[in-house]
């Protein structure tokens, strides 16, 4: 008899539960669809707020995304209510019409914030993209040992990752009439985003990021920028390793831009 296995500690229905639905993206970001071979273990994991952190890798991703999200939102009618984005991590301040965010106090103090709550963001991204391509593919391929790789970055923090992040030349953005709403995840949805056996592209509310799916040569590296960037000519301008948070535009500063 078939067994369920999770597709992140590799463990079956008769090590572990799978009771709880596991969203994909994060419920708190209007995420609605779920992972059904995540198991409980591994659920709790992601969404557990740690005393040394005090947040969850799932609440570092919502944090920064809710900024972008909120920007689609304004002056828009939604179906249901959405009340206004309190930040855990940011004060976001306006000024002449434009936005920007500054750490809170109480994180600014803490001497590892931005780069613990940078690496969390990316494990929560990783989080998001595998559950996703688990959903929407092939369930026995992401059970592969080639995704050891991610799996020992985004649920066991074994080390950090390399992933980057690319920036636009004008801010508009092509997105579903609700996807500001209920935020989703399409891996073939413009002609730009490049994929190969090493390296993946995702593009999540209006951001668009390049996650190395197993261990990569430098050749295996300079191959995929070369063919990605003839993909992004004229679209976008540059590619920035993430190293803080502040590296991304979740405000979206670009649709400001002139």
């Amino acid at each position: 008899m078939n067994q369920k296995k999770c597709i992140w500690c590799l463990k079956s229905e008769d090590k572990v539960t799978f009771i709880k639905k596991a969203h994909t993206i994060p419920k708190s970001l209007g995420g609605q669809r779920f992972n059904k071979n995540v198991c409980d273990d591994c659920n709790e994991y992601f969404g557990k707020t740690t005393k040394k952190n005090g947040y969850s890798i799932e609440e570092a991703l919502k944090e920064t995304f809710c900024l972008s999200r909120q920007r689609f939102l304004i002056n828009r009618k939604t179906k249901r209510q959405i009340g206004k984005f309190k930040s855990k991590f940011f004060d976001i301040k306006e000024r002449n019409g434009k936005t920007r965010i500054v750490i809170k106090r109480t994180f600014l103090l803490k001497s590892d914030f931005q780069k613990e709550s940078c690496i969390n963001f990316k494990r929560g991204l990783v989080k998001m993209w595998f559950e996703e391509y688990d959903r929407q593919t092939n369930h026995l391929l992401c059970l592969d040992s080639k995704f050891d790789y991610i799996r020992n970055f985004a649920r066991f923090n074994k080390y950090d990752i390399p992933i980057l992040y690319f920036e636009r030349n004008i801010g508009i953005f092509i997105m579903f009439e609700r996807e500001s709403e209920t935020p989703i995840l399409m891996f073939d949805r413009m002609e730009y985003l490049y994929d190969d056996d090493f390296f993946t592209e995702i593009e999540f509310l209006g951001h668009v990021f390049s996650i190395p799916k197993k261990e990569y040569s430098k050749e295996n590296y300079l191959n995929y920028i070369k063919k990605s960037f003839d993909l992004k000519k004229g679209i976008f301008k540059n590619a920035i390793l993430i190293r803080k948070l502040i590296d991304v535009d979740f405000t979206l500063r670009i649709i400001d831009e002139k």
